[in-house]
């Protein structure tokens, strides 16, 4: 990390959250109205496209594109090996869920992984991640507000997000009462350019202390709420029943079949509204992976990790 970015973030971290949203809403405005003028002009085409060729229907990415989802749904499956043999849930999740309900394999602009599990087994997977993926062999592991498996030398991903049982069934009231609970905890939470002001420690005391009341959480069978960890909800807090995520089913992935939620469709509808149409961008998610496409080779190092490890 830069010294540029750590005093940016040491900046941010003093500022009260109002000023924080003040700031992040003006420069969301500004991006937005840059983003317009383009849209504008592209406006035409793309009403042309979303009537005259279905979502479902894109080809898949080539080139550069292609052969880092290729590497990527590699990573996912030695990933997925692993977990069922620590006896870990995952599933898909995010992008990568969308990827698997609508195109059988990654969104064709989609350049990296997404899984969720529950906080409990986030934590062995914590305990057990250098064994599993060791840095002899070329993974590096990266902990801020959630877990990150990645290859030297690549942009290859895989993003984990832990989600926290809550110490209350579903009900309209208990939502409420959790999402105004959530965002407090989240007003003391600054994550800016790949770092966050609090540990994971300190934020599960804070999860304890400010949502749990220093109560247990519900055991899994009472069917509790669901909620994402708040250092990992950049855009918007994320609460599901557990029954839209339990018991797991499967899906197909780049041929090969992965965790989803019970409920997978009505879990992406929460995420995205209407999944099944295009989205008002299409391209790279992450600026910094669009970069490594377009000025790094990587081509050698992936194509290697796809040969030592797709067995």
């Amino acid at each position: 990390m830069s010294l540029q970015n750590k005093i940016r973030h040491s900046i941010s971290c003093l500022l009260p959250y109002g000023a924080r949203k003040w700031i992040k809403d003006r420069l969301s405005s500004y991006r937005q109205k840059k983003a317009n003028s383009v849209e504008a002009r592209l406006a035409e085409l793309r009403e042309l496209i979303i009537f005259n060729h279905p979502i479902t229907q894109v080809p898949q990415a080539t080139g550069k594109l292609r052969l880092l989802q290729q590497g990527n749904a590699v990573l996912l499956k030695i990933f997925a090996k692993k977990c069922e043999e620590a006896g870990i849930r995952y599933w898909l999740d995010y992008g990568t869920l969308l990827g698997a309900v609508r195109h059988k394999g990654f969104i064709p602009w989609d350049d990296d992984l997404d899984v969720g599990m529950l906080r409990e087994e986030y934590d062995v997977l914590l305990s057990l991640i250098h064994s599993m993926f060791p840095k002899e062999q070329g993974f590096v592991i990266t902990k801020h507000s959630f877990l990150q498996i990645g290859v030297t030398g690549t942009p290859l991903n895989l993003d984990i997000f832990p989600y926290y049982r809550h110490t209350k069934p579903d009900s309209p009231e208990n939502q409420a009462e959790l999402l105004s609970k959530l965002l407090n905890v989240r007003k003391g939470v600054v994550f800016t350019r790949g770092l966050v002001n609090v540990t994971d420690e300190e934020l599960k005391e804070k999860i304890k202390k400010e949502i749990y009341n220093q109560e247990e959480p519900l055991p899994e069978e009472e069917n509790p709420l669901l909620f994402l960890s708040p250092s990992a909800a950049f855009l918007k807090d994320r609460i599901f029943r557990h029954e839209d995520v339990f018991p797991l089913r499967t899906a197909d992935f780049e041929g090969d079949m992965h965790s989803v939620p019970a409920h997978s469709r009505q879990y992406l509808e929460m995420l995205y509204g209407d999944y099944m149409t295009y989205p008002p961008k299409v391209g790279f998610w992450h600026q910094n992976v669009a970069d490594m496409v377009k000025n790094m080779k990587f081509e050698s190092q992936v194509n290697q990790f796809i040969d030592t490890f797709d067995k």
